[in-house]
């Protein structure tokens, strides 16, 4: 689920050309059968991406273990299993704080046995005492159970004890792979294109999933393992992207949130594969080989015509927007695909903005620390109650089936809570419930009688860092202005990132005291949801364009939507004012268009237009045609007919306005009438 939350740093690469795309997708289907079949495509890839995000759980889980005993030649009264209890017991002295790690040295417990005369019982005793005149040696191997785990990278590298750090290190690594593939997938998919870097993705996920299985050594398997976390990453916001980008704005929830139901049931559907499927090496085949099936997408994904026309390749749109009309049963003119031009010409307008831009002035940066912060908690948390679910006694398989399900209602949820209670409350809600409950897990033993009420109470714990994770990533969309927006989100992901890192490392303080990590992970999560609530909220207030909007809140958070509507005609009459002769009808007539124009690119009345794309270019042809016969008159001589009529192109906006249409749409017809006769 939370790969997600890298996957905005692309959707809002585009944003200039969204508005006046999505006009156009509605002549040929916004979410229609051709849509259908692909996003269920993409949804397909998003279950193969959870297999790969959270595989980690099992294939590196650490089994049950006891230092191996070599033969020796025992007494009569002493019998093999009663001799490894003695020489692998739990308690050692003081002087050996590893435990499981040493055992005393078997010989010499023998001897002095034998020169004491003390029996099992006897001597049994004497161990928990602490017996220290019976030398201690470190283990050299050991026995695994595999009453609940199979052969793991555990227990064919022997990453125990002096090994121990290389388990949490693969994991940190990982992560670290996935930062990466974040970056580069990211950079490269706006380069290159968003269909070739899916495929790679697949590719690269391939090879890195094979070579993890066959992986004769750590040595392999760590760089296949950061290969595979780098490629499952970009992969995912590959398909993410697309997925958003072939439907229309109204439809971009649907789709983006089936992808995270779909990953959601990949993340259940794991916990049932390793279980059946025991061994860590035939886990990895299993979940690599469907890459495979994939290879038929060929035939079957194009490449986003967003995409295409950013990089203005107007004839690739073209084609992709018939394919799109022609499984929508659809009928397009030529006229609607040629204005596929004008939206590309449209879509290089925005001023770019920087790293720094999120860093200055001091309020911008409070913002920026505080989301950040946010987003690496909510990693940390999320990655470690889910790598976690192993440690909480009962069966690690459901334990983890059931850390999938509560990730469901948890989004369903933040569906309800978003809408009726705005986005700060809920937030900080729901961390400070994460947070209890995580806390509280980590002071309640494992016993049989209690196991039960433990892993409740970290199951609680996910389904609240679960809610308040898709909640901050909402929430950082519309905090961040529209000039810094994408690279607010993009940095917002890779902060994820280092959290996801921290998470093993955090989950191995637990050999020092059980509790720890717990406290860690919850007292981090109270604390980013406290820091949640200076974030301003959002619901139902304009979204701030600029930093100064960030700077001076109130100018733009207090505005009601019919204050924004007489600023926006104000601003239309002080650039009718500039004009150089205001008493020329060919001005004024200029004048009243540019001022359309603009306000169609900026859009500022945030996600409704005066005019559609359509009705505009409608208007702008025919004062085209207007100003070819003004020319062929003044050719002849009939200067009269020549003069410009300002109402011309309202009288054919009119044309395309129906009598009965809803009061904002009349507005817009006012708004325009009362430009041309100033």
């Amino acid at each position: 689920m939370i790969t997600t939350m890298i996957c905005s740093s692309i959707l809002f690469c585009l944003v200039d050309i969204e508005m006046h795309f999505d006009d156009v997708l509605k002549n040929v289907g916004e979410f229609g059968r051709y849509q259908k079949i692909r996003i269920f495509l993409i949804c397909l890839v998003s279950m193969l991406c959870a297999f790969h995000a959270m595989n980690m759980v099992f294939v590196g889980a650490s089994p049950k273990k006891s230092c191996h005993v070599p033969d020796y030649n025992l007494t009569e009264n002493l019998t093999w299993k009663q001799f490894e209890e003695l020489v692998t017991h739990d308690k050692v002295d003081e002087d050996h704080l590893l435990k499981k790690c040493h055992m005393y040295d078997g010989a010499a417990t023998i001897q002095y046995m034998q020169q004491n005369n003390l029996s099992f019982t006897d001597m049994k005793r004497h161990i928990e005492r602490g017996a220290k005149r019976i030398p201690v040696r470190k283990c050299t191997f050991w026995d695994f159970s595999e009453e609940v785990y199979g052969p793991t990278i555990v227990t064919e590298f022997l990453l125990v004890c002096d090994n121990a750090w290389l388990r949490s290190t693969s994991k940190t690594l990982y992560f670290a792979g996935r930062l990466v593939g974040a970056v580069v997938f990211g950079q490269l998919s706006d380069i290159v294109g968003r269909r070739p870097m899916f495929f790679i993705g697949l590719l690269l996920l391939l090879v890195a999933g094979c070579t993890a299985a066959f992986s004769p050594n750590m040595y392999v398997f760590v760089p296949a393992y950061i290969l595979q976390g780098a490629s499952q990453t970009g992969l995912f916001l590959v398909a993410f992207t697309m997925c958003s980008e072939y439907v229309g704005e109204r439809h971009r929830v649907i789709a983006t949130s089936l992808m995270q139901v779909f990953y959601s049931f990949g993340y259940m559907t794991l916990s049932a594969i390793a279980y059946l499927i025991y061994n860590w090496r035939f886990i990895e085949v299993a979940i690599t080989v469907p890459v495979v099936f994939f290879a038929f997408y060929l035939c079957l994904l194009p490449e986003s015509p967003r995409w295409q026309l950013s990089k203005n390749r107007i004839d690739e749109a073209k084609l992709t927007m018939q394919k799109m009309a022609t499984t929508n049963r659809m009928d397009i003119a030529d006229d609607v695909l040629d204005q596929l031009k004008t939206v590309s010409q449209e879509q290089n307008i925005t001023t770019r903005k920087t790293f720094v831009d999120l860093l200055r002035p001091v309020q911008m940066l409070r913002l920026t620390i505080n989301v950040w912060f946010n987003w690496l908690v909510n990693s940390m948390v999320y990655y470690g109650l889910t790598l976690g679910t192993g440690y909480l006694g009962g069966s690690p398989y459901i334990n983890f089936m059931i850390a999938g399900v509560v990730e469901l209602p948890a989004f369903c949820l933040c569906l309800v809570l978003l809408n009726r209670f705005g986005r700060k409350k809920p937030l900080t809600g729901m961390m400070l419930l994460s947070a209890t409950t995580c806390i509280a897990s980590g002071f309640v033993p494992k016993t049989e009688n209690l196991v039960n009420l433990k892993i409740a109470l970290a199951m609680i714990s996910k389904f609240g860092i679960t809610s308040s994770y898709k909640i901050v990533y909402l929430m950082t969309a519309e905090v961040f202005p529209t000039v810094v927006r994408n690279i607010g989100m993009g940095t917002s992901s890779m902060t994820a990132r280092v959290g996801g890192m921290l998470a093993p490392q955090i989950l191995d303080l637990r050999m020092y005291w059980s509790p720890l990590p717990s406290i860690i992970f919850g007292g981090l999560s109270c604390l980013a949801g406290i820091l949640a609530l200076l974030l301003p909220e959002t619901k139902g207030k304009p979204l701030p364009q600029t930093i100064e909007d960030i700077v001076n809140p109130q100018e733009i958070l207090n505005k009601s939507p019919k204050s924004i509507e007489n600023d926006t005609i104000n601003k239309v009459n002080r650039e009718m004012l500039a004009e150089e002769d205001t008493n020329s009808p060919e001005n004024k007539r200029e004048a009243a268009i540019i001022a359309m124009e603009n306000i169609i690119q900026t859009n500022a009345f945030g996600n409704e237009s005066p005019l559609s794309t359509d009705e505009f270019i409608f208007v702008k042809n025919n004062r085209d045609q207007n100003q070819e016969a003004m020319d062929e008159c003044v050719l002849k001589g009939d200067t009269q007919t020549a003069q410009p009529d300002p109402i011309s192109d309202m009288n054919i906006l009119k044309v395309v306005k129906h009598p009965n249409q809803n009061q904002s749409q009349s507005l817009k017809v006012t708004w325009i009438h009362s430009w041309y006769q100033w």
